[in-house]
């Protein structure tokens, strides 16, 4: 049956999102090309008014500088108004409207208001995961409570909320007190699609790590200190870094820069880099959802993270790998030691990636649970 829904889409730096082709920018394809987008608005902050209220928040610390941008609830506001401008400039005939993330309302858009039009949002993370991330005292309760307040009330505003993994729909429900039935876990496709493991060669020992920024975090230097313990073990080991030119130079490490999935040469060796990988490895301290794990169980290779965030959802729960406690470098390098050698293992976690990506992990169940869930509202 042809479903009735005209979605209106609405992302904050698209062109961003467009660039690293993250899920949200193909959810968005996908909904186009299943009919049900009618348009797309994209707003951005100035760049000048951007870097003004980025500076607002200076601070010796870095780390307490990043936190207290990010939680910045005045560039939240603020983007709300160009949100709703943008939101206001579209004459297309949508019947619902859905916004990635809750960094912006446009609950008072006069378009939205004067039309009674249902608001959806489509998530990898909310503030209480996010804060769960930091480190105790980085910034005052006062801005902590200030941005789970916003976020509180942009909920409010809206019909459904989409979560990429079952771990977000847990927080919602628990840590913002929404009803069950408001949030809905409807998954995230990769554009891959998995076959068997069974032909794929894990005798090259690479390693793959891929961040586009954020290196310490990411738990790239987390990793590099437990490769290099490893290949004291195992000379013959290697990693391969994608995402920045991280300025390493080193034995065994290769750093290919970021790749544009929209390019073809890069997006064809994005994918060689995965399908001649023995193991993907990112231990970060905290993962949103991590679409790259996906990424890598549908080339069928083992992944290593870490026991926080989404991260055991998406291995563990899969059984395509293991996870380790965030900075333990030990832990790593004696997984890395036991794993890498171990074809068997390697081929049996790899399948079992693979089949999860099938079963779970494709773009048209993804549109399915979203269109079942707004269907009723339009």
């Amino acid at each position: 049956m042809t479903s009735s829904v005209r979605f209106l889409g609405l992302m904050q730096g698209i062109g961003f999102q467009e660039r690293k082709g993250s899920a949200f920018y193909n959810l968005f394809q996908q909904l186009r090309l299943n009919g049900n987008m009618l348009e797309v608005a994209g707003f951005q902050i100035p760049d000048a008014i951007r870097k003004a209220y980025f500076l607002k928040n200076i601070s010796t610390s870095k780390e307490r500088w990043n936190v207290r941008d990010q939680l910045d609830v005045d560039r939240y506001v603020l983007a709300s108004k160009y949100a709703c401008d943008a939101v206001n400039e579209v004459n297309e005939n949508y019947n619902s409207v859905i916004q990635i993330g809750s960094n912006f309302s446009i609950a008072h858009a006069p378009n939205i208001r004067n039309r009674s039009v249902p608001l959806f949002s489509f998530h990898d993370n909310n503030f209480a995961s996010y804060a769960r991330s930091l480190r105790p005292g980085v910034v005052g309760d006062h801005i902590l409570q200030r941005a789970f307040k916003y976020e509180q009330d942009v909920y409010k505003s809206l019909t459904r909320i989409f979560t990429m993994s079952k771990t977000l729909r847990k927080s919602f429900i628990e840590d913002f007190g929404l009803p069950e039935e408001k949030v809905v876990y409807a998954g995230f496709g990769t554009p891959f699609f998995s076959n068997s493991s069974e032909s794929k060669d894990y005798s090259g020992k690479n390693i793959v790590f891929v961040a586009t920024h954020s290196f310490e975090s990411k738990g790239g230097k987390v990793l590099l200190e437990a490769f290099r313990m490893a290949r004291k073990a195992i000379p013959d080991i290697s990693l391969t870094m994608i995402g920045k030119d991280w300025g390493i130079s080193e034995p065994g490490v290769e750093c290919l820069g970021f790749l544009d999935k929209r390019d073809e040469v890069d997006f064809s060796l994005y994918k060689r880099t995965f399908e001649a990988a023995s193991i993907f490895i990112l231990p970060s301290y905290n993962e949103a959802f991590g679409e790259v794990f996906i990424e890598a169980m549908s080339h069928g290779v083992p992944c290593i993270g870490t026991r926080t965030g989404v991260m055991p959802e998406l291995i563990e729960g899969n059984g395509a790998g293991f996870v380790v406690t965030p900075g333990d470098v030990e832990g790593l390098a004696r997984l890395i030691i036991e794993l890498i050698d171990s074809e068997e293992d390697l081929k049996r976690l790899g399948q079992a990636g693979m089949d999860a990506v099938n079963r779970e992990y494709q773009w048209p169940a993804v549109i399915s649970r979203i269109l079942d869930s707004v269907e009723p509202f339009v």
